[in-house]
């Protein structure tokens, strides 16, 4: 007879992900991963495999928790600067959002492990590869409405904005000020 689980998985990787978010991989140990979850080193094995396994599925998780945010946002049919300016505003205010300036994960671990790790880089690039067609599509959407410049190539743009994204989170996570991040990301706006 299965012996039925004696905490929540899905709880326990979420406090996974904030382990790793905080910590990176590197920094985090077993120990750490077993004293947040509150766990054994077998119910962890058992449930979610190894450190690296556990992860990838945190990565999973922020994917669909925190990185949907930015896609979903970039779906609706809303005024394109308005809402880039507001997406660029809350991954900084995300990233201040516990005070503790965790940064994005997805740009933090493409720093710790990206060309280190195939699993993590692909995993990592795929979820930029999703930023940037969603970017991609809500620029051409924004075009065929008149509120982007018709010579404007949406693709190029869409790349650009991703790399902005990622230097917004990264910036964030030092002590540079709201109207410095913010002022970055006016000039940017007008490029569009």
């Amino acid at each position: 007879m299965v012996r039925a689980k004696a905490f929540d998985p899905a709880v326990a990787l979420d406090k996974a992900m904030h382990v790793f978010w905080k910590h990176g991989y590197e920094k985090t140990s077993v120990s750490d991963l077993l004293e947040a979850l509150g766990i054994n080193r077998g119910s962890m094995y058992d449930t979610f495999g190894d450190k690296h396994a556990l992860f990838l599925a945190c990565l999973r998780r922020y994917a669909q928790v925190y990185m949907s945010r930015a896609i979903d946002a970039l779906s609706r049919p809303t005024p394109v600067i308005p809402t880039l300016r507001q997406l660029f505003r809350n991954v900084k205010d995300l990233v201040h959002e516990d005070r503790a300036s965790w940064g994005c994960l997805m740009v933090n671990t493409a720093n710790e492990l990206g060309i280190h790790d195939a699993a993590v880089s692909e995993m990592v690039t795929n979820n930029f590869l999703q930023l940037e067609q969603a970017f991609a599509g809500f620029l051409e959407a924004g075009k065929a409405r008149g509120e982007v410049r018709t010579e404007t190539d949406t693709a190029a743009t869409a790349r650009y904005l991703v790399s902005a994204f990622a230097g917004v989170a990264t910036m964030a996570k030092t002590d540079v000020t709201a109207p410095f991040i913010y002022d970055a990301i006016e000039i940017m706006l007008k490029g569009i």
